[in-house]
């Protein structure tokens, strides 16, 4: 089953790494994170995520545990992981490849005008004095 590789065409954002056995798989399956008329993908070649370091057993328990927000949290040990030589050639740039969009046919959607940022945290903001 190939595997492909999905970015944001505007930002180049990374979406993931799917596998799927053809483009209207994989359609639906960027459809669950994010509007496949905005990607564009290129097939990957041989290769795959690995834990070089120690990592959780699999199957991963149930229930699993909650944080100490009350949360439950991220199981798989993805900061651990790191991919093969071979991918790491897609991540970079150095592999081969061409991008296409899921939908060439279409015309790009004009784009959005950017929303004012709100301040982040630590931001001071002053208030006027009252009169």
């Amino acid at each position: 089953m190939p595997t492909y590789l999905v970015r944001i065409i505007e930002t180049y954002d990374i979406v993931g790494i799917f596998s799927a056995d053809n483009i209207h798989q994989l359609i639906i399956i960027v459809d669950e994170c994010t509007e496949p008329d905005e990607c564009e993908y290129t097939r990957m070649g041989p290769g795959g995520i690995m834990w070089t370091s120690p990592a959780i057993p699999i199957p991963i328990p149930i229930p699993i545990p909650q944080d100490d927000d009350g949360g439950e949290p991220d199981p798989t040990p993805w900061g651990d992981a790191s991919v093969t030589e071979t991918w790491w050639d897609y991540f970079y740039g150095y592999a081969a490849y061409r991008w296409k969009r899921f939908f060439p046919d279409d015309p790009p959607k004009p784009k959005q005008p950017a929303l004012p940022q709100r301040p982040g945290p630590g931001h001071v903001v002053q208030f006027r004095k009252r009169r």
